[in-house]
């Protein structure tokens, strides 16, 4: 079941546009354990070590050693195309007690945790990171 259909059934109805963005927005600023930053096509794990106030959280970088390396490599694209990209990564995560926190805020108008315009952050329950070996 689609989280759109879990929240209908809460709801005991259809719910309208202006209820689906709510509740859509509602998840997206919710506070976990991990907020991982999206940059372009690649993502990095950062773990929130202090929430100040539920628009703005501290976090820190994590470390992430890989452990699966795509295989399946073939010619094409700028040099080759990665075909398991997405399958073919597998990391291990620790916390990194060293690295330097800072803080990201909820942007109400984007809809998004950030630091600064252009730096955006998705809160997750388990870490993630993701290098895009075909870019």
């Amino acid at each position: 079941m689609g989280q759109i259909q879990e929240f209908e059934t809460r709801l005991g109805r259809r719910a309208n546009q202006q209820e689906i963005r709510d509740e859509e927005t509602r998840r997206l600023q919710e506070i976990k354990a991990y907020a991982n930053r999206l940059g372009h096509t690649d993502v990095n794990p950062y773990e929130v070590v202090r929430v100040v106030s539920p628009i703005c959280v501290e976090v820190r970088a994590m470390s992430a050693k890989q452990i699966k390396f795509p295989q399946d490599v073939r010619v094409g694209g700028f040099s080759a195309h990665t075909v398991d990209n997405r399958s073919g990564q597998d990391y291990e995560y620790s916390s990194n007690p060293k690295a330097k926190t800072f803080k990201i805020y909820w942007s109400k108008a984007n809809r998004q945790w950030q630091r600064g315009r252009y730096d955006r952050f998705s809160m997750s329950d388990l870490p993630y990171k993701f290098y895009d070996y075909n870019f």
